[in-house]
């Protein structure tokens, strides 16, 4: 049933894009965490807390779902957390808006949208930007579609609200509690939760792109524990693509990378369908 479920979740998102207001990360941002501040300066174990609770309260819906209409509600229940759990639609938005301009050469609406994409462009110069941005845009792949996947069928809804809940702290935190952002440990948290998954998207980039040499890098970076995974993917990206695509090309290189991250998507479900089909995966 997790084949299915995630299938038509997929294909509704693309068919249907789900209000900023109702995704996952703006409801907690909005209403669960403002109401949380005692752990919020709890440190690590308030973190856990915060992120035990929604899972908690997931699981508590689901077993009692269990068997009612022959699994209609239970299905449907997947169905919404997935919907809820993709996505991330302001950066949708913006990464459309950042393409009208590098498509017209609008140097200052491109740093705004970059700045929309949470990449600083005052750091970096016009090629630089292009690189940033690029990597900036696979990372949000990853982070919405990539990862969301992986744990919704390693780890059932349980696994996957916990990912969504911690990738969600963890931007609130950085957004409004920027000074306690390494007391809360919730980068840690994101680090060892991202370690499986964003390697398994790097291995998926070296064998969807057409430059092998991305494949030594990808193998790599799984002795690699010290480089963040942002850093990693980044690398693997751009040796990916850099024999394809020129980085000056400022349109090609990013509409490029992300039609790589959206072949890595097509994979990693193609995978999910065998493994299912043999009986790997229920």
């Amino acid at each position: 049933m997790a084949l299915i479920a995630l299938l038509l979740a997929l294909l509704i998102e693309r068919v249907v894009h789900l209000s900023a207001k109702l995704q996952l990360d703006n409801v907690l941002q909005r209403y669960l965490f403002p109401l949380l501040p005692t752990f919020i300066n709890a440190g690590l174990f308030g973190t856990l807390v915060i992120i035990a609770l929604p899972a908690m309260l997931m699981y508590s819906l689901l077993d009692a779902l269990t068997g009612l209409y022959y699994g209609i509600f239970t299905l449907v229940t997947w169905l919404l957390l997935l919907l809820m759990s993709f996505g991330g639609s302001d950066y949708r938005r913006d990464y459309r808006q950042y393409l009208k301009a590098l498509s017209r050469n609008d140097l200052v609406a491109k740093g705004m949208y970059a700045g929309c994409l949470d990449v600083n462009s005052e750091r970096f110069c016009s090629t630089l930007l292009t690189q940033a941005v690029a990597q900036q845009l696979v990372w949000i792949n990853y982070r919405f579609y990539f990862a969301v996947i992986f744990y919704f069928v390693v780890a059932g809804p349980i696994g996957l609200t916990m990912y969504v809940v911690a990738r969600s702290y963890h931007k609130y935190v950085i957004q409004q509690h920027s000074k306690r952002l390494n007391r809360s440990g919730i980068h840690r948290i994101m680090r060892i939760m991202d370690w499986l998954p964003a390697r398994l998207t790097m291995f998926g980039f070296a064998l969807v792109a057409e430059e092998q040499a991305a494949l030594p890098q990808s193998l790599r970076s799984w002795r690699d524990l010290s480089t963040p995974e942002f850093d990693l993917l980044g690398k693997v990206v751009y040796l990916a693509s850099k024999a394809n695509v020129e980085t000056d090309k400022c349109y090609d290189y990013t509409c490029y990378l992300v039609q790589l991250a959206k072949r890595n998507i097509i994979l990693f479900v193609t995978v999910i369908a065998l493994l299912t089909i043999n009986g790997t995966i229920i």
